[in-house]
């Protein structure tokens, strides 16, 4: 047994992979407060929506971990992971993820709209049955991936809205573009160990990293384009902000926050920077996305 042996309830947290379930709450509610403006924000639609698409990104992290348990523990970054270190047995982390997914994709649809619900339950499905299973096949899983990721956005405002909205779609964009370059850096980073676990992803297949460049480079440019038709909604007379213009925050965040993260994935295409810069650029698309949809979000509630 593993010298955590004793810390079963933090491993079940884990399992949940709570970083990435934030991430899902976050732009979930980025969808629902930035999308059409509402006379008034209805709390039961909105905690449903909050607690149901973190139950379900939960689900979706335990049922991953059970798939991954094997190659996980083949691998330096996760072989430490509740089940390969042996604090979980494998069916209690699946029996757990069906649960917590199961009572997400309800709580949504229940509680937001059956649209919104719906929407949970794609993004379960493409995460689980095509994203994860083809990690093992393919290099294109990363594009397939790249689907279930952005859809929170979505869940959001369909929730608000019963429909999806024209800002809703274009944060679904945002973060399909973006996960391109943020998860090449990371490929790069453990290369050597993603080749452990038997995982087809670009840096294994050419582990010095030039297709990976290309995959960034190549999604981070229409990715600046997608934040430019999001800022323009501050300039839009219409635009709920209550700084318009040049005024506004979350434009001035989101061209500063843009421009450093295009800087660094352009010096991760250069072969003589890409070894140096390969954690910067991962750094820096993590920081990203929560500090523009955060500061877009404050901009569009106040």
């Amino acid at each position: 047994m593993s010298e955590r042996a004793g810390s079963v309830p933090a491993a079940y947290w884990e399992l949940t992979k709570p970083r990435l379930s934030f991430l899902s709450v976050l732009t979930a509610l980025a969808g629902y407060f930035c999308s059409e403006p509402t006379q008034a924000t209805d709390s039961k639609v909105l905690v449903s929506l909050a607690i149901g698409t973190a139950l379900a990104a939960g689900g979706c992290g335990a049922i991953n971990m059970w798939w991954d348990a094997e190659p996980d523990a083949k691998m330096e970054r996760t072989r430490n992971r509740p089940i390969p270190a042996g604090l979980i047995h494998p069916g209690a982390a699946l029996l757990f993820g069906m649960l917590l997914l199961s009572l997400g994709v309800s709580l949504v649809w229940i509680g937001a709209n059956p649209l919104a619900g719906a929407l949970t339950a794609a993004t379960a499905f493409s995460y689980l049955l095509l994203y994860t299973p083809l990690k093992s096949v393919t290099s294109w899983c990363t594009l397939v991936g790249s689907l279930p990721g952005a859809i929170p956005p979505i869940i959001g405002t369909a929730a608000k809205l019963g429909h999806i909205d024209r800002m809703g779609w274009l944060l679904f964009a945002l973060l399909f573009f973006w996960q391109i370059p943020h998860f090449m850096a990371l490929a790069f980073l453990w290369r050597e160990d993603y080749a452990r676990g038997g995982f087809k992803i670009a840096t294994v297949g050419d582990p010095s990293g030039r297709s990976a460049s290309i995959w960034a480079m190549a999604f981070i440019l229409p990715m600046i384009v997608v934040a430019g038709e999001i800022v323009k909604t501050f300039f839009d007379p219409a635009c709920s902000a209550s700084l318009k213009g040049w005024a506004s925050p979350f434009l001035w965040v989101s061209l500063l926050a843009g421009a450093w993260f295009f800087k660094l994935t352009l010096e991760f295409a250069l072969p003589q920077r890409r070894a140096a810069v390969a954690k910067p650029l991962f750094i820096a698309s993590i920081l990203y996305l929560p500090v523009v949809l955060l500061t877009l979000t404050l901009n569009r509630i106040f």
